[in-house]
């Protein structure tokens, strides 16, 4: 038992099939709308009935897909009504679907594959014949673009690494002059260095004064003359105390962080010229434990 096929009007659909119904096993298979010149013997057995129906509805579906510009959702109806018949004028169909989804392949699959059956009427063959030339150019031109825009991508992308490659060589050799023409001594480290001095004299500053009023008030009161100090007594001795402690943090936080500079950027110049890359890290102390406050200083080298 076999479809038979009629001419349905698509519009824009050209040389669609359109399946009209189901006849008796003495029906013989019409390509659109009549019998191919030499029609094929039947080498598969007759499909089911469940086969069929299966593919009417597939058919259907395709053709409706077909129509509302759903091309690839169209290929795979016509796809399972030709794997359910095995009849080769569905071929077409695929073809007509997939040239429309731009699948350039599969559409030259399916036309080869319905050319190479003797359902094609003698007087079309030519004309498909041609037809499938011109496919199989587009895809090798279409392969062609392909591949040339990958080669150009990739050409672009080789410009750009060397273009940054020289960049950062630039970049390098600048850092390389202007280490070689700095002082031994930065002027950031120098700061660092007058700052922590400051500190230290502050300190030393501090300190003496400190002590010296310590002894005024140990000549006041305390243990030595047996009367109990007051606040009032004391407090420019934990002012002078607190300033001293102070000074102190600063010098050692100055002098620190001006050896780390000196350090680093020396390691530096000399990390210019062996590839390898030194590193800084100022990070400030707020709130820590007691309260204290302060700069810390790292670096690697």
């Amino acid at each position: 038992m076999s479809f038979r096929a009629c001419l349905f009007p698509l519009g824009h659909l050209s040389l669609v099939l359109l399946l009209c119904g189901l006849l008796g096993p003495s029906s013989a298979l019409a390509q659109r709308g009549r019998q191919a010149a030499n029609p094929a013997p039947t080498a598969n057995p007759a499909p089911t009935a469940a086969q069929r129906e299966a593919a009417r509805r597939a058919f259907v579906e395709g053709t409706e897909h077909y129509e509302q510009g759903r091309y690839r959702e169209a290929m795979a109806a016509f796809e399972r009504a030709h794997a359910a018949t095995g009849s080769p004028e569905l071929l077409y169909n695929l073809y007509t679907a997939a040239q429309r989804a731009g699948e350039l392949e599969q559409a030259s699959e399916a036309l080869a594959g319905y050319l190479a059956s003797s359902a094609v009427p003698a007087d079309e063959r030519p004309a498909l014949e041609a037809r499938l030339v011109r496919l199989r150019e587009e895809i090798r031109a279409a392969e062609a673009a392909r591949v040339a825009q990958e080669e150009a991508d990739r050409e672009a992308e080789q410009e750009e690494a060397r273009r940054l490659a020289e960049a950062e060589a630039r970049a390098r050799e600048a850092e390389a002059r202007a280490a070689r023409g700095a002082p031994p001594v930065s002027p950031a480290a120098t700061v660092a260095f007058v700052v922590g001095g400051g500190g230290l004299v502050g300190f030393a500053v501090f300190a003496g004064l400190a002590l010296r009023e310590d002894r005024r008030v140990g000549q006041l009161c305390g243990v030595h003359v047996g009367s109990y100090c007051t606040d009032s007594d004391v407090l420019p001795l934990r002012a002078l105390s607190f300033s001293a402690d102070v000074a102190l943090g600063i010098g050692l936080a100055g002098a620190a962080t001006g050896m780390v500079i000196y350090f680093v950027q020396r390691a530096r110049r000399r990390s210019l010229a062996e590839g390898t890359q030194a590193r800084l890290r100022l990070s400030p102390v707020l709130g820590g434990p007691r309260g204290a406050w302060g700069v810390t200083a790292g670096g690697s080298f």
